[in-house]
């Protein structure tokens, strides 16, 4: 394990940014944001907001005269989004931590980022606590192992060439997919009146060594892992023996990628508001 400067922070945020915001999370800043049903001038926080996917997607959906608030621990992500998009309020901070007053945003969104922070449930505490009553938080999630075989198959290429703890670490993203699972953070969080959607999206990667290198290029080193080459070759290969059902005749893959949207709508305490129809 090793610790990183905010150059080779940023110089991994933006091999996400090539490497795996096109192919897994862009797909998705599309529902998110229709689960939050934004208007003109709304102000709108995106927690763990990356390098922007689903904070800039919103910026078009509440102007005119909305606000976008993009908020993330990773410094070099924050580099990224910024240089995007200045008109952003791009912020670092801890979801667990937020520094806004109660019921500050008309929607609160997370997308692929709870399942990563230390106290999920003190996050959606927090998010719940910023949001307006009457509006919607939406978190999404990928599903578990179970329904991503090409990610499960991946692991345990990770822990049969590299290392047991990479393994670990690839399992992490899919930490949180169970349907139960959730149903029971979210009512934990006191978070009533949910709705869990689960939808699928195509992943398309040109070849297995591409889908290998977003990983141990854009996603590792944020956890301190750096692999030699000769490691990163070995899982190649690996991969690529393991992967061939779904690799097409061009050397490409495409699979399915299933997650859960969980949707809900703050209550207004004082006027004893129910669930909303979203």
């Amino acid at each position: 394990m090793t610790q990183h400067t905010l150059e080779e922070l940023e110089g991994t945020a933006r091999e996400y940014d090539r490497r795996l915001r096109p192919t897994l999370f862009a797909p998705w800043v599309k529902h998110t944001l229709d689960y939050a049903h934004l208007r003109p001038g709304d102000d709108v926080l995106d927690v763990a907001c990356g390098t922007g996917a689903a904070a800039l997607g919103a910026v078009p959906m509440v102007s005119p005269g909305g606000n976008v608030t993009g908020l993330d621990l990773n410094p070099g992500m924050l580099a990224v989004a910024r240089s995007k998009d200045s008109s952003v309020e791009w912020l670092q901070g801890a979801a667990e931590t937020l520094p806004f007053d109660d019921n500050h945003f008309d929607a609160v969104v997370c997308q692929f980022g709870l399942m990563l922070f230390p106290d999920p449930l003190g996050a959606l505490v927090e998010m719940q606590r910023v949001l307006k009553p009457g509006r919607h938080l939406v978190i999404t999630v990928f599903a578990d192992l179970e329904a991503l075989p090409v990610y499960k198959a991946l692991v345990q290429v990770y822990a049969d060439t590299a290392d047991p703890a990479i393994a670990e670490l690839l399992r992490v993203p899919f930490a949180m997919g169970g349907r139960e699972q959730l149903n029971r953070t979210f009512a934990a969080a006191a978070i009533p009146d949910t709705e869990l959607v689960t939808r699928q999206e195509p992943a398309q990667f040109s070849s297995v060594r591409d889908l290998v290198l977003a990983d141990i290029k854009g996603w590792f080193p944020f956890a301190g892992v750096d692999l030699s080459d000769a490691t990163t070759e070995a899982v190649i290969a690996s991969a690529e023996e393991s992967l061939a059902e779904f690799v097409a005749a061009d050397g490409s893959l495409t699979f399915p990628v299933t997650a859960h949207l969980v949707v809900s709508t703050k209550r207004d305490a004082s006027r004893g508001l129910g669930k909303l129809a979203i």
